[in-house]
């Protein structure tokens, strides 16, 4: 029973190799800096933070208003019963000659407050460059992977073609095609594996560019780590943080006019009437206002706004504290995630460097009738996982520095 199962196994195991299947040869070269450059352009939360400058700044020039005059053309017509008609036909003017300085400080607040905004949308073009770039490695890390899954398909398959040859001459034994075959069929559930990641891998890529075809990501060449103080120092002036800074001078200045509620203020109005009837008597064609205003008591309503601003000042205080200790965490984490991904990437290659000299050595023995061909395989295997180990250490090494740089608020290009 068992003679007619083998050959009926091997007919239900796939022969035809994936490997040839897979090839960057026809798609899209793309390089990193090319992919940021078409994920600022494509980006809509970027769009919206921008619009939302626009906006602090059209608020900003609104405020700048408060400092000029205001000229008003104004024209009536008032009847009472029994009484003749009033017209009148003006031009006003007014003009706040002293606020206790609330328009000015609001002025700068809105100055800060824009400036923050901007320092915000420049760090979320940099955490959008770092997902770009985790997409970008995601697809090298997955096409590389597939290659080389691929390559451990065409080293299965001439051992088969091998081994099957060996056992219609009584040389190898039917259970080593067997093992071999099982083999087969769980490196190509691997590479299916493999291809579909490459497949979800071209999606985020192309929908973060904009673009719709297959990219293929070229290689990556970065400058060495510098030392970690060089990074720390750099991260407190990180695009956020300063950002931080700048909403903690808006609370400041929110508190000064708090300040200011109990200050006098001094306006002065003009009408000038170029229609008048009737005249009165004498005849006047204009008159003017000078008004003083001194607040003396609110209810204690100036003392509450002031307290309220106060703690919104403390809060900032404590919020950027934070922020700063956060960056600083982050530079610390980065940095020995990228010391170890190094130490990783380095041992791995010399196990590669083993790994291919044991498969070498295997052969030989196996030309000797001292080893299987199940031990050539296996060492085979080995050589091509610690390919593919390698492979990955060596993308997870620049998306770490990567992460370090971007942590560190440095703008990559």
């Amino acid at each position: 029973m068992k003679i007619f199962l083998i050959p009926l196994l091997f007919a239900l195991l796939p022969c035809g190799l994936p490997a040839q299947e897979f090839s960057t040869g026809g798609m899209r070269p793309i390089t990193l800096g090319e992919a940021c450059a078409l994920s600022l352009a494509k980006s809509e939360q970027l769009a919206q933070q921008g619009e939302g400058i626009k906006q602090l700044e059209a608020a900003e020039r609104l405020l700048n208003a408060a400092f000029r005059p205001s000229f008003d053309l104004n024209a009536s017509q008032y009847k009472q019963q029994n009484s003749a008609s009033v017209t009148r036909g003006y031009l006003s003017g007014s003009y706040s000659l002293f606020s206790g300085m609330r328009d000015y400080i609001s002025q700068k607040a809105a100055a800060a407050r824009t400036g923050a905004a901007q320092l915000d949308l420049a760090r979320a073009g940099q955490q959008l460059y770092l997902g770009v770039a985790q997409a970008y490695l995601n697809l090298l890390a997955a096409q590389r992977e597939v290659l080389i899954r691929g390559e451990q398909l065409d080293v299965t398959g001439k051992r088969i073609a091998e081994l099957e040859a060996r056992v219609d001459i009584g040389r190898s034994r039917k259970s080593e095609a067997v093992a071999v075959k099982t083999q087969l069929a769980q490196d190509k559930a691997s590479y299916l594996n493999a291809a579909a990641a490459e497949r979800l891998a071209q999606q985020a890529l192309m929908f973060l560019t904009g673009l719709d075809a297959d990219l293929a990501p070229g290689g990556i060449s970065l400058s060495g780590e510098a030392a970690l103080e060089s990074y720390l120092k750099t991260a407190l002036q990180r695009p956020d943080l300063a950002a931080r800074r700048k909403s903690l001078e808006v609370t400041g200045y929110l508190l000064d006019v708090q300040d200011r509620n109990l200050w006098p203020t001094v306006t002065v109005s003009a009408n000038y009437y170029v229609v008048r009837h009737p005249l009165p008597d004498p005849v006047n064609r204009w008159d003017g206002n000078l008004a003083v205003n001194i607040p003396l008591y609110k209810g204690g309503a100036a003392q509450a706004q002031r307290q309220a601003a106060y703690s919104v000042k403390r809060a900032a205080v404590t919020a950027l504290q934070l922020a700063e200790r956060q960056a600083l965490t982050e530079v610390r984490s980065a940095y020995e995630e990228l010391k170890y991904s190094a130490l990783q990437a380095a041992s791995l290659e010399e196990a590669l460097a083993l790994a291919s000299g044991n498969a070498l050595y295997q052969e030989e023995d196996y030309k000797l009738g001292l080893v299987t061909n199940l031990d050539v395989l296996s060492a085979l295997n080995t050589v091509q996982q610690t390919r593919l180990a390698l492979s990955q250490a060596r993308v997870q090494e620049i998306w770490t520095l990567l992460k370090l740089k971007t942590a560190a608020g440095q703008e990559i290009r």
